[in-house]
């Protein structure tokens, strides 16, 4: 069966749909991509036939909805088929226009970015700004960080964790298929990865690659079609680039860090300590100092943890803690 107009023309698309987008924002992607199917098939073959849900990257159950909503109607139905139509193009534009307008200043206040992004992190000003400039760049720049543990890709991934609209994943603790749900549930604008080089399921891999190249996830299974499109950037951090796809590590801008040496380690330290841990001017360079004479690690994430396991700030405590910590590792 097949129909050309529905047979009511006088229903308030506009009104439904943006309440609808009022209700679901989500659907902002789903309707955009019915608005450029309707636009750039209008006058080709096969146009007053409608589209399928696959057509517009949706999901077959989520599309057939906007029909009782009075956004879509059914423009040709078989046993095995379904299409759809817009009912009033030009209402649709203008609601999805009007709700996007009305948000802007919403969403951008969402993803504000705070002011002292990267202040406590030493050095690096180069990789700051382009950090920066990614942040703020309209369309997704997806960057890799990589170096050993004891680097500052470290600190730049849990100041990244910061940012509004964040999802922090780690790469070992992914589930099959696992990145699916990360995309679809939290829908973030930036997308934080550690230990990307661990990722081993094929599943997130084509989740993940799809992702950075168009923006566009679309999951199909037995009996389970959904889809998405949104604007993420990619922040990951590896130890090494080797075990990374070729596909995949061309997508990222890839910045190298070098361990710190003795010097910077302490710098970075002292400043880490003072300025995100309240570890008083005085005590923090002796923590520095012991962690690196006395357990010898050039990691900051170390000092870290022996400030947070002192019951005071003195000299004798520190080295009470260390002095067990070190027995224990050996």
């Amino acid at each position: 069966m097949s129909r050309d107009f529905p047979e009511y023309t006088n229903i308030p698309v506009y009104a439904n749909a943006f309440k609808l987008l009022q209700s679901n924002p989500d659907l902002l992607d789903l309707l955009e991509r019915i608005i450029q199917w309707e636009e750039q098939m209008k006058g080709q073959t096969g146009y007053e036939l409608g589209f399928r849900s696959e057509d517009v990257f949706g999901d077959p159950r989520t599309v057939a909805s906007l029909v009782p909503k009075g956004i879509l109607y059914l423009s040709y139905r078989s046993a095995s088929d379904r299409r759809y139509r817009a009912y009033n193009l030009e209402e649709l534009k203008r609601a999805v226009e009007d709700f996007k307008n009305m948000s802007a200043v919403e969403a951008e206040r969402e993803v504000e970015v705070p002011e002292d992004m990267f202040s406590f992190i030493v050095g690096h000003e180069d990789v700051k700004e382009l950090l920066w400039r990614a942040i703020r760049s309209d369309r997704p720049v997806h960057i890799l960080l990589t170096g050993t543990p004891a680097s500052a890709k470290s600190l730049f991934l849990e100041e990244l964790m910061r940012l509004p609209r964040s999802k922090f994943v780690l790469g070992s603790g992914l589930s099959k298929a696992g990145l699916y749900d990360v995309i679809f549930e939290s829908q973030p604008r930036y997308l934080i990865i550690d230990e990307i080089d661990k990722i081993e399921e094929s599943d997130n891999l084509t989740c993940l690659l799809s992702l950075m190249e168009r923006g566009i996830v679309v999951e199909t299974k037995h009996r389970k079609h959904r889809s998405i499109q949104i604007k993420c950037s990619v922040f990951a951090g590896a130890n090494r680039t080797d075990r990374l796809p070729p596909e995949l590590l061309s997508r990222f801008l890839v910045l190298n860090f070098r361990p710190y040496t003795a010097e910077e380690f302490i710098e970075v330290t002292v400043h880490v300590l003072t300025r995100r841990e309240g570890v008083p001017e005085m005590i923090a360079p002796y923590i520095a100092q012991r962690c690196l004479q006395q357990l010898g690690t050039r990691d900051p994430r170390d000092p870290i943890k022996i400030a947070r396991l002192l019951r005071e700030p003195t000299r004798n405590e520190v080295d009470r803690v260390i002095q067990t910590v070190k027995q224990r590792k050996t």
